[in-house]
């Protein structure tokens, strides 16, 4: 198998692990509540977060850190502090089907933040593409589910808080796209989410019970350091390696399967059920996004995005 086919697998194995994130947490939340759930995976991944930044700092120039902590602190403050945090606690009130399929409107956020901040233009098809993404987003948040004869207004609700954590998780974007312009990926992924993990801490203190952490189940903290070493860590050097050999831009647009997988394991795994509509409304975000990105294709082929699910 050649090295571009090996770098393919990679990346498809990384939007399953992803993918399941949000699956696994869903299995757990009668025992561990959202805050706290995001606490542990990146307190938990960070010492192994370490270890990759320092190996890689050993055939690499050190980076000056303390220049750039400001863009890192906005970076960890937006994504695994307040994006993470929002995007589990709207799942908790939503179904994992609806939350899979509304985080594709992530890079749709990106491209109407990049307009001004980054100077970016907004094409014909990226506007194209941000209208389909966002009647897509109504169908799936206005759909009545199975599950209920009327629409049901906590899951509307989970839904909104699941849209709002992908706004902020494209500022993580946007900021990680400026720190990469002096620091290491693997760096910017590390220091931000260093910075975040006392916010997230402070936050479960404040709005949860902590102390569940001395009666989690096994199979509580199993999904824990599941989510925390392999989603995060693992399918983070499947990521990174995969795009040595793949263009950046088309890594992005296969990230679109996460929601494909996600919708099929809350249907196999946690018996949701999904309407016909829910997904054409997925299918018509997907097409958004897909065409929002092959607008960006065009302008840098191989431009490298920090993201994690």
């Amino acid at each position: 198998m050649s090295q571009t086919s090996l770098a393919y697998a990679a990346i498809t194995l990384t939007t399953i692990t992803w993918a399941s994130s949000l699956i696994f947490a869903k299995l757990i939340f009668d025992e561990v509540g959202p805050i706290v759930f995001v606490a542990l995976r990146y307190t938990l991944a960070c010492p192994f977060l370490l270890i990759l930044t320092l190996q890689w700092r050993k055939n690499h120039d050190r980076d000056d850190v303390r220049k750039n902590w400001k863009i890192l602190l906005v970076a960890g403050i937006c994504g695994p502090f307040i994006s993470q945090v929002l995007q589990y606690i709207g799942l908790e009130l939503t179904t994992a089907s609806d939350a899979l399929l509304l985080l594709n409107l992530t890079p749709i956020f990106a491209v109407l933040i990049a307009a001004p901040l980054l100077k970016e233009a907004i094409t014909l098809d990226k506007i194209l593409g941000l209208v389909l993404a966002t009647i897509g987003a109504t169908f799936i948040v206005m759909t009545t589910s199975p599950e209920y004869s009327a629409i049901n207004v906590q899951r509307i609700l989970g839904d909104i808080i699941v849209i709002v954590s992908t706004l902020f998780f494209a500022l993580n974007g946007i900021a990680g796209k400026i720190a990469i312009g002096t620091e290491s990926a693997i760096a910017v992924t590390f220091y931000s989410s260093l910075f975040a993990v006392p916010f997230i801490w402070v936050s479960a203190i404040f709005f949860e019970d902590v102390t569940v952490l001395l009666t989690m189940s096994g199979l509580a903290w199993l999904v824990i350091f599941w989510v925390a070493i392999i989603n995060t860590v693992v399918a983070f050097i499947l990521y990174y390696e995969s795009m040595k050999h793949i263009e950046a831009s088309r890594v992005q647009i296969i990230l679109n399967l996460i929601a494909v997988w996600g919708v099929m394991m809350s249907v196999f795994i946690l018996g949701e059920t999904v309407t016909i509509l829910q997904i054409f409304g997925g299918f018509l975000t997907v097409v958004g996004v897909i065409l929002a990105q092959l607008a960006q294709v065009k302008r840098k082929p191989n431009e490298v995005l920090i993201t994690s699910k």
